[in-house]
């Protein structure tokens, strides 16, 4: 971010903010490392041109970008979309935004608030970091949230509702049950999720025959065991993560008296453990020699799964919150669930598939995969009743989904990373298509792409 103080600040879109721009940019020492691998000319565009404090008419942006420096930054001009790598189109708001915030542009993105007009979306998303050093260098504007007059969010004191005003609950004699008051209703989407929990998701890992497991397992080379482990330590870890911490959400919705999203999850739980069983016995039945699994779980791993997953759904132990609640299922189902391990068991299913191979863990992965399946359907029920019920919490629902979506990758690049090619036809470009994609059809279904940019509210996820 540039160092100028306020009264010094060009205005923007002039040529003197320009050329700070782009000063700022060369003597950027992030930059310079993020942006090594950036050689050609992007075009930041205005869906509408833009006037600035010359009264010029700016239709976009030129950066020709190579090697971590900015040769040349100017106004779009006549022919360079025909010259650009990359051509992207974002209202003047979202532009502003993200250079004052230093946000990652990938979630703006992949939520259609930005569109990519020519280039590729598997580059950009391994670009991220440099897009966002770029942009953090730019001379500040006022913050749009500022010029918009859109308030900040008001947050509810930890543990606060309607009946306690932020004071410790007493607890009190139950006095009628839901059941016999109001009776089930079964018409409710938690209790369709659980009519289907009870019909597919009844399967025994220990009854997976892995006999020709084994045999195929022994034909395998270093690199194929290596990267059939990586994968699996992943899944298992994930999983032994999420049967450990999902118990306060349990707890949260029943202490609420939502009856039927209690069952529902009774099933939930039961259904992780049942995962964690799977893959520890795919380890010790076929694998045997076992090497320490540990060395596959890399900083973004941990940091996703081992703080920001039980940090948010422990939170709930003491905090039941409307916004925790939010917090804990945008962790979970959005990002942990509904973006990595859906993504990973589809690809690892493909893989087995498509190499006819490993016919019990392939078994396994595509019973998993229909309870997964559930369990993503579930927490986006849960954020849609949550937004519904408490709608000023869109914005914080945008920002940690943004923040946690920038990890998850780090992930994906994070596996792939040791491996110059990988086997079994495995392809991060792919893998990261299909995971943003996920994402992005979400995040449509629950905000839609109107909503407003605004700074994540005090006592957010991140408490």
């Amino acid at each position: 971010m540039s160092n100028t103080l306020p009264s010094e600040r060009p205005a923007p879109y002039t040529s003197h903010w320009l050329s700070s721009w782009k000063e700022a940019i060369n003597s950027s020492e992030a930059y310079s490392s993020t942006g090594s691998g950036w050689n050609e000319p992007v075009i930041l565009k205005f869906t509408k041109p833009v006037v600035n404090a010359d009264e010029e008419i700016i239709p976009g942006l030129w950066l020709d970008l190579s090697g971590g420096k900015c040769l040349e930054l100017r106004y779009l001009g006549e022919g360079d979309e025909d010259r650009a790598g990359i051509i992207l189109t974002a209202e003047e708001s979202v532009w502003s935004r993200l250079t004052e915030t230093r946000e990652d542009p990938l979630f703006h993105l992949v939520s259609g608030r930005i569109r990519l007009e020519k280039g590729s979306m598997i580059r950009l998303s391994m670009q991220r970091k440099a897009a966002r050093d770029l942009l953090g260098c730019t001379p500040q504007i006022e913050a749009t949230e500022k010029k918009s007059g859109v308030a900040s969010v008001p947050v509810q004191t930890r543990n606060a509702s309607p009946e306690t005003n932020g004071t410790k609950p007493i607890a009190q004699a139950r006095k009628s049950y839901s059941s016999t008051s109001r009776g089930l209703d079964f018409d409710s989407f938690p209790m369709q999720l659980f009519q289907k929990a009870k019909r597919h998701g009844i399967w025994d890992p220990a009854a997976i025959d892995f006999t020709r497991d084994r045999e195929q397992w022994k034909s395998f080379s270093p690199t194929e065991k290596t990267v059939l482990l990586h994968l699996s330590s992943q899944f298992l870890a994930g999983e032994e993560a999420v049967t450990l911490d999902l118990l306060p959400l349990i707890q949260t919705v029943a202490k609420e008296g939502r009856l039927e999203e209690e069952m529902f999850l009774t099933t939930f739980l039961w259904e992780e453990a049942k995962h964690t069983e799977f893959f520890a016995l795919f380890l010790r039945d076929v694998v045997v020699d076992i090497p320490d699994l540990e060395t596959f779980h890399g900083k973004a791993y941990r940091q996703l799964f081992g703080t920001e997953l039980e940090k948010a759904l422990q939170r709930l132990q003491t905090d039941s919150s409307p916004e925790a609640q939010l917090c804990a299922s945008v962790t979970y189902n959005m990002i942990v669930e509904g973006t990595l391990a859906e993504t990973g068991y589809e690809a690892y299913f493909r893989m087995l598939t498509d190499n006819d191979m490993l016919p019990g863990l392939r078994e396994g992965i595509g019973l998993l995969k229909r309870d997964e399946s559930r369990h993503i359907a579930y927490g986006l029920y849960l954020i849609k009743r949550l937004l519904d019920e408490h709608p000023q919490l869109k914005p914080l629902l945008e920002r940690e989904a943004g923040r946690l979506l920038d990890m998850a990758i780090d992930v994906v690049d994070e596996m792939f990373e040791p491996y110059e090619v990988m086997p079994f036809g495995l392809d991060k470009s792919w893998y990261i298509d299909y995971a943003m994609n996920q994402f992005r059809k979400r995040m449509e279904k629950l905000v839609g792409q109107d909503a407003k940019l605004v700074p994540t509210p005090p006592g957010g996820c991140r408490e």
